[in-house]
């Protein structure tokens, strides 16, 4: 081979490697083109959920309603258990978000769940909001309670009950909230700032149950009850008053408060789960909800 043969051999091979490795890199920029055309642009509400699930009753399936749910500890499912991530939110498999997204007669899919235990209005219109999931047609939301001081009620009335000007210092603070109008407007502007994100979207809002059963024997158990039927008036009068849905849980509990033969909510033997929805409970809440989320 002579040596012009020779370096013309090696440009080709040369031209050969070359144009070899720009189809390489063509075909691999078209193959992660084509893959985010079909996933779509992350969306970081919806990592957190598992969606497409192939092992749903019935199937899932592109017919169903895109669902977030938001809210505070009666949402994520504190008191069921089954705790599904590890942050302090309590989250719960058996929430009742959760049982509605595996039933298949529900007909929706659980694309975000920000739902945390402890939320207020404003940390749901500051936090959760902004995780609800592009797409959604259904949101719940559950809150209310922590704006009235829940826990504190709970604690000084129920667990720590030797300071009882404690006790009706905080269920003083409650019933103002409620008849001075604060707790609508709070929901008002939650189910607003839910609207804003989402204008074409169902929002269904829901009602505390009654904690206690008249048999219970505590001697808060008859205010808070009668307080917690106040708080549920007021938060229907906002929340239908801003376009939601309000979903009354009281009726379905009764007979199932702390104190009864068969409790739906916890009692206070486990402070850090007392006065939540039982898995029955969530069970309950999921079965109300069933009614209007289609």
């Amino acid at each position: 081979m002579s040596k012009v043969e020779a370096v013309t051999t090696v440009s080709s091979q040369v031209e050969r490697r070359r144009v070899a490795l720009l189809v390489a890199a063509l075909l691999a920029a078209l193959a992660l083109v084509l893959g985010a055309a079909v996933a779509g642009p992350a969306d970081a509400a919806s990592a957190a959920v598992a969606t497409g699930k192939p092992d749903k009753p019935g199937g899932g399936g592109t017919t169903e309603q895109k669902y977030s749910a938001l809210g505070d500890s009666f949402a994520s499912g504190t008191g069921s258990g089954s705790y599904i991530d590890s942050t302090s939110c309590d989250r719960s498999s058996l929430s009742y978000p959760k049982v509605l997204d595996a039933d298949a007669t529900a007909n929706v899919q659980l694309v975000a769940f920000p739902a945390c235990s402890g939320a207020s209005t404003a940390e749901v219109i500051s936090s959760q909001v902004k995780s609800i999931a592009r797409g959604t047609t259904r949101v719940t939301l559950t809150v209310g309670g922590n704006d009235l001081g829940f826990t504190n009620v709970m604690t000084w009335c129920f667990v720590i009950t030797w300071l009882p000007g404690r006790c009706d210092s905080y269920l003083d603070t409650a019933e103002s909230l409620i008849s001075n109008g604060t707790i609508g407007a709070r929901i008002t502007s939650t189910v607003n700032a839910i609207a804003t994100k989402v204008p074409k979207a169902k929002i269904i809002v829901t009602g505390y149950p009654l904690l206690f059963d008249p048999a219970s024997g505590y001697a808060n158990a008859a205010r808070v009850n009668a307080d917690t039927v106040a708080l549920n008036a007021a938060i229907r009068a906002a929340a239908e008053g801003a376009g939601a849905v309000f979903v009354d849980v009281a009726g379905p509990f009764t007979g199932h408060g702390i104190g009864s033969g068969e409790p739906w909510i916890n009692g206070f033997s486990n402070p850090d789960i007392a006065a939540h929805p039982t898995q029955a409970g969530n069970a309950a809440y999921a079965e109300a909800v069933r009614a209007v989320i289609g």
